[in-house]
């Protein structure tokens, strides 16, 4: 039999798993070996053996005990899986352990010359015939009940009652068939003379006889056979072999048939038996594996999370050492670039200053796409989902790609209702538009046209941006979300890194949505974006915040600016940039702990803190100035290279009043000191 047959639920008991060819073969050399032993034995059953009084007792409560316990495992069977055959033939054992106790109690001069319970000399040989036609007809009611609806009670301890009940029955039965026996012995034809049968006695054990011939025929018809069955049917040959040995071919007690008739009553009872142990063994052997392989796997798992944990936390740090070395560099790049631009007095010089910072800026969005992708292969990507309305991300998105579509002469079209809301995080949903209007303009040709159009429909968002440009081959479509696959473009003239698709669907994913492609050679391309539909939020704060009247962009003069930065080329930069603000002074710590004491003596206006000190971490140098009765107060403007969304939200907790990413965005940095300066009264 194949192992994952035998490793099915239904198959984990031998009342339910089919016989394989070695059961069988093993169960038929049995029953050949005890014929063999019977055809040896029969020619002497006749002989006389002088009678041993011990050999019944011991003989019968090895019975009893066998039977008793087959009955006890069957039991145990049924009540896990509920099938009226084996409450029956549990109720047939537990009947032959009876009767077998009882037949013991009335043998005459065992306990009493006639027996007790009142027997007589019939009463013994009775229950015999008893005894050994009843379980034939058990074994006919089990075989007719098999592959029959398993009984399932409603009832809670409906499973307990079947047993009882039928336990209470079968101890019924037997003990009314020993009252016939004992005290209706006077009814029943005489049987015995003696220790000799009478003629009466060949028709009542033929009859016997034929019965365990009917449960055997019975058994064997009623197929597929499971383990059990197999070894229940050689437990009927030991039970002919017996009756034939014990009550046809022998003439009386204590004769050579007699005791091996026993025997082999002995055998009929252990085979089941048996079987049932080695089940049971082998069951507790699987239940001791699986419990230690589901011990090995818990430990095992636990290993992984612990590694995954690792994995994780080591990832987010090489993110974070790797936001921080790649824009730091850039920060001074693009930093110097943009002062550059401010002061080139030349036209040639203003186009060598401009090719620079566009090549920054370009590098730029190269890390920030890198470091995106990671951040979501990780699943640190931060995402607040909320209502957003299409038009107003969708116009602002066409804002920023404007210049680029008027330098190629496209025309942009749209048709976006405002009242179209979808759940997504705005600013990424601005990212994920951007990248496609971006390649609609980069890859379309010139004097063409871009047309966004939205619909909502099914509960369902979708966002299309269409383009006249050449197209994407079929063959090429699979290939089109690799990282850094640019579909052999690498050599033409539009710049690019082969990473804007691919972060564009897995921010689209992120957002529970979904990012489609339909494509045309020669014809353009169009890129949808669908995402869950979400009801209209009502506009009140909204609108409040859009009525704010702006804030004055004017810096009072002779404020303090204290700049803990241990990197000269950031500080000279920020140096620079400050210079164009004559009403600010710049106040420089290139360690943590002398920044605190400066701002302790100081008192700056405003604290612009890096987050990698030599001596402090800067995440420490903020909860110092925090929890400093002096410093508390001291706007902190934390400048790092460090742009990962969770930390960015963990130091505005901590009590950041603004977190600016490297490379630094001058008019961005000039603007914001300008507010934090704003209102300061100063004395020369």
């Amino acid at each position: 039999m194949a192992d994952e047959e035998r490793a099915k639920p239904q198959h984990a008991f031998i009342s339910t798993v089919p016989a394989g060819r070695g059961e069988r073969r093993l169960a038929l050399s049995v029953v050949l070996t005890s014929v063999v032993v019977f055809l040896g034995v029969a020619p002497f059953t006749k002989l006389n053996l002088a009678p041993l009084w011990p050999f019944i007792p011991i003989y019968q409560s090895a019975l009893i005990v066998n039977d008793a316990i087959t009955a006890v495992l069957l039991l145990g069977q049924f009540s896990f899986l509920r099938s009226r055959a084996l409450l029956v033939l549990a109720a047939g054992y537990l009947f032959t352990a009876a009767m077998a106790s009882l037949h013991m109690l009335t043998f005459p001069g065992l306990f009493a010359p006639g027996g007790l319970l009142g027997a007589g000399p019939q009463s013994t040989a009775w229950l015999f015939m008893f005894w050994h036609g009843g379980f034939p007809l058990v074994v006919v009611a089990y075989a007719a009940l098999k592959g029959t609806p398993r009984d399932t009670p409603a009832r809670p301890g409906g499973t307990r009652l079947a047993i009882a009940a039928t336990s209470a029955t079968a101890l019924l039965v037997a003990g009314g068939l020993t009252l016939l026996a004992t005290a209706g012995k006077n009814a029943l034809p005489a049987i015995m003379r003696g220790n000799q049968y009478t003629p009466a006695m060949l028709a009542v054990v033929s009859t016997t006889w034929a019965l365990s011939l009917v449960a055997l025929v019975a058994l064997w018809r009623r197929r597929p056979h499971s383990v059990l069955d197999v070894w229940l049917m050689v437990a009927l040959c030991a039970w002919l072999l017996d009756i034939a040995l014990a009550a046809v071919l022998n003439a009386g007690r204590f004769d050579l048939g007699f005791y091996a008739g026993r025997v082999y009553g002995l055998l009929a009872a252990s085979f089941v038996l048996v079987v049932l142990l080695l089940e049971h063994a082998r069951l507790y052997g699987r239940l001791a594996e699986s419990n230690g392989r589901l011990a090995l796997e818990v430990v095992e798992r636990r290993r992984a999370e612990t590694q995954a944990d690792e994995a994780n936390r080591a990832k987010s740090e090489f993110l974070s050492r790797m936001s921080h070395e790649l824009r730091t560099p850039l920060n001074g790049i693009l930093g110097f670039a943009q002062l550059l631009e401010m002061d080139t007095p030349t036209a040639g010089q203003r186009e060598s200053v401009e090719h620079i910072r566009k090549g920054g800026q370009h590098l730029l969005a190269l890390i920030n796409e890198v470091l995106d992708l990671a951040r979501i292969e990780a699943g640190k990507i931060a995402i607040s989902l909320e209502p957003v309305q299409v038009g107003e991300v969708v116009r602002s998105a066409l804002d920023l790609v404007r210049p680029q579509a008027a330098a190629r002469r496209l025309t942009i079209a749209h048709d976006v209702a405002d009242a179209d809301h979808v759940t997504a995080d705005r600013q990424r949903l601005q990212q994920v538009l951007l990248n496609l209007l971006s390649n609609a303009v980069k890859y379309n040709r010139d004097g063409g046209a871009i047309t966004i159009t939205s619909a909502v429909r099914e509960g369902q968002g979708r966002i299309s941006v269409r383009d006249t440009g050449h197209g994407i081959a079929p063959e090429m479509l699979a290939r089109l979300y690799t990282p850094f696959d640019r579909l052999g473009a690498d050599g033409g003239p539009v710049e690019g890194s082969g990473l804007g698709l691919a972060l564009t669907r897995r921010l689209a994913e992120a957002m529970h949505g979904t990012l489609h492609v339909e494509s045309v050679v020669g014809h353009g391309t169009t890129f949808s974006v669908e995402l869950p539909r979400a009801v209209a939020p009502t506009n009140g704060a909204a609108a409040a915040i859009a009525e704010a009247p702006p804030a004055a962009a004017v810096a009072p003069a002779r404020a303090t600016v204290l700049y803990i930065e241990d990197n000269p080329a950031n500080l000279r930069l920020v140096e620079r940039i400050l210079s164009r603000r004559p009403a600010l002074t710049l106040m420089s710590a290139i360690q943590g702990s002398r920044g605190l004491d400066l701002a302790r003596d100081h008192r700056p206006q405003v604290i612009v803190l890096d987050l990698h000190l030599p001596d402090l971490d800067g995440v420490e140098v903020l909860a110092r100035l925090r929890g400093d009765t002096r410093t508390r107060d001291i706007p902190v403007v934390v400048l790092s290279a460090d742009a990962t969304p969770g930390q960015v939200t963990r130091l505005l907790a901590q009590g950041a009043t603004a977190y600016l990413t490297k490379p630094l965005d001058v008019h961005e940095f000039l603007a914001l000191l300008d507010r934090l300066c704003e209102g300061t009264v100063l004395h020369a």
